[in-house]
């Protein structure tokens, strides 16, 4: 479905940077942006779905045989989604916006990433994103060993006894939305540099 990545090709001709590059720099506001665009992704086939359906129940019209109802719910379902929409696309303004990773983007060319994709199961090496999250736990910008999950993953911090679970967004493992698969970001500079 071509409208899957409408979002991503969006984002970078707004910014000059695809939604990996975004997510490989070390700037809050950048690392968010894959997960906001995957949310606004999501809720735009919603709402592009629910106005389909109602619009399929008007030309067999359904609406003349049967109660009120039989439309104001689906309006009602197309208002809500399109006040999460409105929230989604915000916070993708509010990202795109944001005077650090505009600063950050203009003064550094955007990193040469490659994706590899992965399964539920594998143990793959990933440098950590600068989400806020992982900055307030300090792993942001760390090479780490972690586990796939379905819908998060598994790593023990340096030091811990104890495994950490992070979501999908958190632990840098993004969807594709063409393939509909997980994959991880792989810099050569990330994976190769000391300390890390």
């Amino acid at each position: 479905m071509p409208h899957l990545d409408t979002i991503g090709r969006w984002i970078t001709a707004t910014t000059d940077r695809t939604l990996d590059q975004h997510a490989a720099d070390p700037v809050p506001a950048a690392a968010h942006l894959p997960e906001a665009a995957d949310n606004l992704r999501n809720l735009r086939t919603e709402l592009l779905l629910a106005v389909d359906r109602l619009r399929t129940l008007l030309i067999n019209e359904d609406d003349l045989n049967g109660s009120t109802s039989t439309v104001a719910g689906p309006v009602q379902t197309i208002r809500e989604l399109a006040g999460e929409y409105r929230y989604a696309r915000n916070w993708v303004d509010t990202l795109i916006g944001d005077e650090a990773r505009a600063a950050y983007a203009q003064a550094n060319p955007g990193r040469s990433v490659r994706r590899r994709y992965v399964n539920p199961g594998d143990t793959v090496l990933v440098v950590l994103p600068h989400t806020d999250s992982c900055r307030r736990q300090n792993l942001a910008g760390h090479a780490t060993h972690i586990t796939v999950g379905t819908s998060d993953a598994r790593l023990r911090p340096p030091g811990s006894v104890n495994p950490l679970w992070l979501s999908h967004a958190e632990s840098g493992i993004y969807r594709d939305p063409t393939e509909d698969r997980l994959y991880i970001l792989q810099a050569d500079a990330d994976l190769a540099a000391p300390g890390r």
